[in-house]
């Protein structure tokens, strides 16, 4: 399934940019800059949503000197309804592409969605924590799971995730995935207006390759969908095809892919 309108595609990027919110965004012509001190590459890029009214080459610059101002490399989150030329612009310029990733989705009623849940068999000693917020023992699991040991990036993600509260267009999951009282997945997902973004889905390294990964993406999903979500997305790096095959096996398909191109500082 791929997104035949760029008004889609706008729309999921905004959606997504708001699952993982920049601690301060600038808008300049219809392009959104986010900054967060340089922690993640989504919360500290420009994001071309539009054409805009000024020449290209202006406006590459005037971002340019944003993040010089902030001692963060210029970043520019690209997909297919990015400006027209953009991306051979940014090329010439000496930018180069990182990280493209997969979008996938299914409808919370495909047929192939829900069997898949049914077919999923839980061993009596794992536990499910779900909160619509992320309490300290959420925090602590997924700092830990994904290596972030940094005070200064740890206290940068709460703060993302303060910002995800105080929105009120947007609904939030949050899961701990037990084996016998003790933490081995997390998972969380923000929904706006029926649409769902699958975040931070990651399972400690002890507890890999032994089928917990998809007890908890079937524990947040049927949560998420006891609160109205009805299109389910996901963003997976194309070259993680463990990930992608399992999200296939849920239904999720392909929608879009986006990448980054990345000028590094002098």
């Amino acid at each position: 399934m791929i997104i035949q309108t760029k008004n889609e595609i706008i729309l999921l990027e905004q959606l997504a940019l708001d699952s993982h919110p920049p601690l301060k965004i600038q808008n300049f012509d219809g392009w959104i800059a986010g900054f967060s001190k340089g922690y993640t590459g989504r919360a500290n890029s420009v994001l071309p949503l539009s054409d805009g009214n000024l020449p290209l080459e202006s406006k590459i610059h005037s971002f340019e000197e944003m993040y010089k101002k902030e001692h963060l490399p210029c970043r520019f989150k690209m997909t297919s309804a990015a400006p027209k030329n953009l991306q051979d612009l940014l090329e010439k310029k000496g930018y180069e592409l990182r990280n493209k990733t997969d979008v996938l989705t299914t409808q919370s009623d495909s047929q192939m969605f829900l069997e898949r849940l049914e077919s999923i068999e839980e061993p009596e000693e794992i536990g499910v924590i779900i909160t619509n917020n992320p309490d300290n023992l959420w925090l602590s699991s997924f700092f830990e799971f994904e290596n972030i040991a940094d005070e200064k990036n740890q206290q940068i993600a709460k703060k993302q995730f303060k910002i995800i509260e105080k929105n009120k267009n947007l609904s939030a999951l949050y899961c701990r995935l037990q084996n016998s009282g003790t933490d081995i997945g997390v998972a969380s997902a923000v929904i706006q207006n029926g649409i769902l973004f699958l975040l931070n889905v990651i399972i400690s390294q002890n507890a890999r390759k032994k089928g917990f990964g998809k007890i908890l993406i079937k524990e947040i999903l049927e949560n998420a969908c006891l609160l109205g979500a009805k299109k389910l997305c996901l963003q997976v790096v194309q070259s993680n095809s463990v990930a992608k095959n399992l999200y296939k096996s849920f239904g999720f398909e392909y929608l879009y892919s986006y990448w980054y191109m990345e000028k590094q500082q002098n």
